[in-house]
């Protein structure tokens, strides 16, 4: 088949719904598919990566930052561009377009407009915002132009629900399983604490330092960066038990993942889904987690939770994990750990690639009958 796959968000900074979409696109490709990815900015590394694996890139314009679901969106707001994805898609004349986040404006509005081929949704967030109010008019589209559509969490599949008319069936978001078995773990301590996140407040990154300071044992592994990282930095400096590691490779968060004692993901909110936490069991990682809807559904009770937000609450819950892996108790022992490592494994990246292929298939029969699928 010759697929198209739409992100919104810029490839320059490769985050939730972007890393699915590059996932995805390799995933496909190495399933025999020839791969085409339109997004904005399509820079950088991951860019060049997707090029030399043979993926074919349809630049979606510069992007601009705008406040969203309480993060901040690297999108595209040039209706110049979204045509001229469009008409890349329509040249390249693929069997089928997977737009995900198709809400998020704008590259997918040209294609949900006029569509040159069966289009396929996949809604990732959880929460709303200002702009959907300004969206209204088209909202009732983006239910109607799918030949399927799909959501990575049942808070996802709620939100889409609510603002489009659109019936959204369940899968998850995927991830490198293969990748994460061939890393070699990371250790810096006998006891380590791994946080990888946008330093942003919906991260909980505050919570979790503030946390640890109390805790008064294990070194807090700290990746990735973003507006709150210089003042945090200065509140909670590099110390023997608190390391910065800045922005690092997905190599690199597999050896920590693979490394480290608990993985923590502290949100407060707005989390529609949790592949860090998914990533952690499947790397036998014991994973703290705030106890939100996206993250309970990942974890699916392998991890301990915390109310989110609850400074003493998550000091107790790392207090836990760390005495359950020095005793080899509870979620630190061999059976949990291995029922946790099992649970992450069903979520890879290849089976959702499957799932979306099938889907594919499907539609090309269903929007082209008599003719059959590549």
């Amino acid at each position: 088949m010759r697929i198209g796959l739409v992100s919104p968000y810029s490839l320059s900074a490769v985050g939730g719904v972007q890393g699915q979409v590059v996932g995805l696109a390799l995933a496909l490709k190495q399933r025999g598919h020839e791969v085409i990815v339109g997004a904005p900015s399509p820079v950088g590394p991951v860019a060049e990566h997707l090029r030399l694996k043979g993926i074919s890139l349809i630049d979606g314009g510069g992007t601009l930052s705008i406040p969203a679901n309480g993060s901040v969106a690297p999108i595209s707001l040039n209706p110049l561009a979204a045509l001229r994805v469009r008409r890349r898609f329509a040249l390249a004349n693929c069997d089928v377009i997977h737009c995900h986040e198709p809400l998020a404006p704008l590259l997918s509005y040209g294609l949900v407009l006029s569509p040159p081929a069966p289009l396929v949704a996949t809604y990732h967030r959880a929460g709303g915002g200002k702009l959907l109010h300004l969206l209204a008019p088209v909202r009732p589209l983006f239910g109607r132009r799918f030949a399927a559509s799909f959501a990575v969490s049942h808070a996802a599949k709620d939100f889409a629900k609510f603002v489009t008319s659109a019936q959204p069936t369940v899968v998850f978001n995927g991830m490198d399983l293969s990748a994460l078995d061939a890393a070699t773990p990371k250790v810096l301590s006998d006891q380590s604490i791994f946080f990888l996140g946008r330093h942003e407040e919906r991260k909980g990154l505050s919570v979790l330092l503030h946390a640890h300071e109390q805790l008064g044992q294990a070194t807090l592994l700290i990746g990735g960066s973003g507006p709150q990282t210089e003042g945090l930095k200065r509140r909670f400096p590099e110390s023997a038990t608190r390391k910065w590691l800045g922005r690092i490779s997905d190599e690199d968060k597999y050896g920590y993942l693979r490394g480290a004692t608990i993985t923590c993901a502290p949100s407060l909110g707005g989390e529609s889904f949790g592949v860090i936490v998914l990533e952690a069991l499947a790397a036998s990682s014991i994973a703290v987690i705030s106890a939100l809807d996206g993250y309970r559904e990942a974890a699916a009770g392998h991890g301990i939770e915390f109310a989110p937000g609850d400074i003493d609450g998550l000091r107790r819950a790392l207090a836990e994990a760390l005495q359950c892996a020095n005793s080899g108790e509870g979620v630190g022992s061999a059976l949990a750990k291995a029922s946790a490592r099992n649970h992450g494994a069903n979520w890879s990246m290849d089976r959702l690639a499957q799932i979306y292929e099938a889907t594919y298939a499907q539609v090309m029969v269903s929007q082209n009958p008599g003719e059959s699928s590549a």
